[in-house]
């Protein structure tokens, strides 16, 4: 390992149109320890928390696998997983123990945030308290440029329910974090890039020549697997900025995140932004811009139509319908499962320190409510991804329920991977201060 050593918060830097253009790095070697274990001043290789979310539930005998523990067999909807599946924690049989019930508000509050929701009258409510992802950047987001990364996909989602069912993200009942439904914009931000009405200030899109002598004087002072490693850095911004600007002209920022792109023939482009978005989380992560992110795939009680997938219904509509259109609600199920396994290869093969992104992050994927044409919530699956900075077992099992264990006791297990000190999380049936110790080395 070189003897220079650089801080985790180094960026490279130059100048293009009189602005400054600023590209965050990776984890170098020059970073970290002899064992690639800590960072070179001592501190801990960051753990990183993911929360992710798609609407209407699963079909849970094509989920569930037969039998438990490390060997449980993959089932129709969790074959997209092969590739993972020793990183993957399999639980089902769980109780969202929500007391209030209006269909689908339930399964949102309960699954994110483990406070009961505040019902505004009708089929309107807001989060109870803030939800799970906002109570550990409330702990670690001081450490990072942005606190927490909200992003989503589908923009038909709810918009008429009160926030419960338009946001999965809340500071508290009255401060929903709206996601970035395009890439454009997450990119920019990721980038400081500034505002679009000053057309006289460099885009981002051309950071990364401003930052290529900054870069070169890098790789002059850094051992030569670093400088393999920062080229395939910079390489990997440039594949992942043509990507962002391949995509339709779908975005004009607007004050609701239900509104903010346009389909494209009336159809929306999902398998892009989809694969954008993710791609931008993975490059958050791995420049520590931020710890926490949540990703709102499709919304509960979505209106989202998966055209892509051979059907123009919109997926609430077939999971109330498991029998006659069982065909095409199964295709929407595993492609949205799809998309979390892809995440989770895309983060095992970034490095972090001497290990993964995947082996230091805890990647939660949950829906509102376990089947959708029952609205059931007493019954919810829920895939833990990650190895949680050691603290998550692997090869991951599938552990069912026993005596109708609290959902609470899954957000809780997840949450001290990155908040050890974390003694509890909800409240009142819903709030848990148990793990579950299955899941844990």
């Amino acid at each position: 390992m070189p003897s220079l050593k650089l801080s985790r918060r180094n960026f490279l830097r130059g100048v293009a149109g009189g602005a400054t253009a600023v590209v965050a790095l990776p984890a170098l070697e020059a970073m970290l320890d002899a064992h690639g274990e800590a960072h070179s001043d001592g501190s801990p290789i960051a753990r990183r928390f993911v929360c992710f979310h798609f609407g209407n539930g699963y079909t849970l005998s094509r989920l569930v696998p037969a039998t438990e523990g490390p060997d449980y067999q993959l089932t129709v909807l969790l074959t997209p997983l092969a590739n993972v599946k020793a990183h993957v924690n399999v639980l089902t049989g769980f109780a969202n123990k929500h007391a209030d019930r209006i269909t689908h508000h339930e399964g949102m509050a309960g699954m994110w945030s483990a406070h009961p929701f505040i019902h505004q009258g009708g089929l309107n409510s807001k989060f109870g308290g803030p939800s799970i992802d906002q109570v550990v950047a409330a702990r670690l987001g001081n450490a990072t440029v942005f606190p927490s990364l909200e992003l989503g996909c589908s923009k038909r989602v709810s918009t008429d329910e009160g926030p419960t069912m338009q946001f999965m993200s809340h500071k508290g009942p009255d401060q929903p974090m709206p996601p970035e439904y395009n890439p454009r914009a997450v990119f920019a931000r990721l980038f400081a890039q500034p505002p679009p009405d000053d057309p006289s200030r460099p885009s981002r899109v051309n950071a990364l020549d401003a930052v290529l002598e900054d870069a070169r004087a890098l790789k002059a002072k850094i051992g030569a697997a670093d400088r393999v490693r920062l080229d395939a850095h910079l390489e990997s911004v440039a594949r992942l900025q043509a990507q962002i600007s391949a995509l339709p002209p779908v975005c004009v920022k607007p004050a609701m995140p239900a509104a903010d792109n346009v389909d494209v023939g009336g159809l929306e482009p999902m398998e892009d932004v989809a694969r954008a978005m993710l791609d931008l989380m993975v490059y958050a992560f791995a420049c520590d811009l931020t710890r926490v992110s949540s990703f709102m795939l499709s919304g509960g009680v979505g209106h989202t139509i998966y055209h892509f997938l051979g059907t123009l219904a919109e997926q609430h509509v077939l999971s109330h319908d498991p029998t006659g259109s069982a065909v095409p609600l199964n295709r929407s199920i595993k492609w949205n499962i799809e998309q979390y396994a892809y995440l989770l290869e895309k983060m095992q093969a970034t490095p972090d320190g001497a290990k993964t992104l995947l082996d230091n992050s805890v990647v939660i994927l949950g829906s509102d409510c376990s089947e959708g044409w029952s609205h059931a919530i007493d019954n919810m699956p829920v895939l833990v991804g990650g190895g949680g900075g050691g603290m998550l077992k692997s090869p991951g099992i599938h552990t069912r329920s026993k005596n109708d264990r609290n959902l609470s006791d899954i957000l809780l297990t997840c949450m001290r991977t990155v908040v050890p000190d974390l003694e509890s999380v909800g409240a009142a049936e819903m709030r848990s201060t148990t793990v579950v110790s299955e899941i844990l080395r």
